[in-house]
């Protein structure tokens, strides 16, 4: 989908919440370390941590094929799907990676996280922000096609006519599940709070005091959260999930997508002032 052009000063963003650099970079910090040297988005780890899996950016603006690379380098990667992708996700067991196929109408795809084949498709509706449950039998993902609403699958069922059931009836992007697997935590598009509902009701839930976010993600063991704060120009953000308040800065520069690496102790994220470039960041 097409970005919209930027401004000095004015902070924009595409069609899928990823914010445009503006024309005012920050300065850099000493924690941060950039990981690629092409545009990105929606970085994510293998569970090992070796890896990272992107979609990488068209002479459009738009999301091109997914990339592979290791994680400790600033080297591009390869080249795993023909189609252009974006959103992907690996499976908890890290043998699969399910994703959105902008070239076959939004829908999701599944494949093997190890080949170069664009896979198999897995559903009928144009889709966004795909998610494993923890113990990896669901996907989930906002339905475009019914207003944004969650929707969960089991993630064994091949037949891509079965769109899985509803689970909310609000507006949703970037889903995910607490690390019990009891809850999903997911930004209603609304009015971009953050909100935790239970996993395996159709309830939305209740907003998750003092944080709007465009995007977020949660540590491997559940205790923190780190987003991309709206009111400060997508700055990222973090702080205990049971605490109140907005949190702590962590870093200096406009963030999509940030992702925690499953020891916990660094973030992926696309650095929108640094032409959406992957960069990696310390967190304590």
């Amino acid at each position: 989908m097409a970005l919209a052009l930027a401004t000095a000063g004015i902070l924009l963003s595409n069609a899928d919440n990823n914010i445009i650099p503006t024309a005012q970079a920050k300065t850099q910090t000493s924690k941060n370390k950039k990981l690629t040297k092409v545009p990105g988005f929606n970085p994510v780890y293998s569970p090992d941590g070796k890896h990272i899996v992107y979609s990488t950016r068209n002479d459009d603006g738009t999301e091109g094929r997914l990339y592979k690379k290791k994680s400790n380098n600033n080297a591009k990667g390869t080249a795993i799907t023909d189609d252009n992708a974006s959103d992907p996700v690996y499976s908890p067991d890290g043998n699969h990676i399910v994703y959105v196929n902008r070239d076959k109408g939004n829908v999701l795809y599944l494949k093997d996280s190890d080949d170069t084949e664009d896979g198999e498709k897995f559903n009928e509706v144009s889709s966004l922000d795909p998610t494993y449950s923890i113990d990896g039998k669901y996907i989930t993902y906002s339905n475009a096609d019914e207003e944004g609403r969650l929707y969960r699958k089991e993630a064994d069922d091949d037949d891509e006519d079965d769109d899985g059931e509803a689970i909310t009836d609000a507006n949703t992007r970037n889903a995910i599940y607490s690390a019990s697997g009891e809850h999903i935590y997911y930004i209603n598009v609304n009015d971009s709070k953050l909100y935790k509902k239970d996993a395996d009701d159709d309830d939305d839930g209740d907003s998750v005091s003092g944080i709007d976010a465009y995007s977020f993600t949660i540590s491997p063991g559940g205790v923190y959260i780190v987003y991309s704060r709206t009111d400060k120009n997508g700055l990222l953000y973090k702080r205990k999930l049971k605490d109140g308040g907005s949190g702590s800065k962590i870093g200096s520069y406009t963030a999509n997508d940030p992702f925690y690496a499953p020891n916990g102790k660094k973030i992926v994220y696309s650095n929108a002032d640094k032409n959406l470039n992957l960069y990696s960041i310390k967190v304590k």
